[in-house]
C-alpha cells in the first residue's frame, strides 16, 4: 500500500480533533475561533488527501471516537446563522470601515470548510450514526440551501449554461 501525503501527523490530528468545540454565536471571529478554523482546515485538508488515497481511517475512528461530528454540524448551524443574521446588520452600519476584510472572508469560507470535511467523511456508515440527533439539523442545513438553489436558479436573467456527463445525461439547464 502506497503511503500517503500527510498534512498531519496521527499525533497532531488527534490533537486537533480532541480540541474541537462550538462556542457561543458571539465569539465568532475571535483568536479561539481562528484556531478551531485553521484546525479544521487542516483535518478538511488531511480527510481529502486520506480519501484519494482509500486510506481515511484514522481521521474517521478520531471523529467517533471523540463525538466530534455533533460538534462539526452545530458549527456550521452556528456560522449560517452568523451570515444571515449578523453579517447583514454589520454591513448596514454606519461605521462600519474595517481596516480588512479578510476575517469576514474566513467566516463565510468556514462554512465552505465544514461542509467539505462533513462531504469528505460522510461516506462512512460509523460517521452518520455519531452524528446522533444533530442529523436532522444538517438534513434542515441541506434543504435550506437546496430550496434557496433552486430560487436563485429561477430568479437569474440569464439561463445557466448546460453541460454534458461522459455518459450523454445533461446536467444544468436554463
Amino acid at each position: 500500500m502506497a503511503e500517503v501525503a500527510a498534512v498531519l501527523l496521527p499525533g497532531e490530528a488527534e490533537a486537533l480533533v480532541q480540541a474541537l468545540r462550538s462556542g457561543p454565536l458571539r465569539n465568532t471571529g475571535d483568536r479561539g475561533w481562528l484556531r478551531q478554523h485553521e484546525a479544521i482546515e487542516k483535518l478538511n485538508m488531511q480527510a481529502i488527501l486520506s480519501a484519494s488515497a482509500g486510506q481515511e481511517q484514522l481521521l474517521i475512528e478520531l471523529l467517533v471516537n471523540y463525538a466530534k461530528i455533533p460538534t462539526l454540524i452545530e458549527e456550521l448551524i452556528s456560522v449560517e446563522i452568523w451570515k444571515h443574521k449578523v453579517f447583514p446588520v454589520l454591513c448596514q452600519l454606519e461605521d462600519f470601515k474595517p481596516k480588512s476584510t479578510f476575517p469576514i472572508y474566513l467566516v463565510l469560507h468556514h462554512e465552505a470548510s465544514i461542509v467539505n470535511l462533513l462531504e469528505t467523511v460522510f461516506f462512512h456508515k460509523e460517521i452518520c450514526e455519531s452524528a446522533e440527533d444533530t442529523i436532522l439539523d444538517l438534513i434542515d442545513y441541506s434543504y435550506r440551501k437546496l430550496t434557496l438553489l433552486a430560487a436563485w436558479k429561477r430568479l437569474l436573467p440569464f439561463p445557466l449554461p448546460v453541460y454534458s456527463r461522459p455518459q450523454g445525461e445533461l446536467v444544468g439547464g436554463g
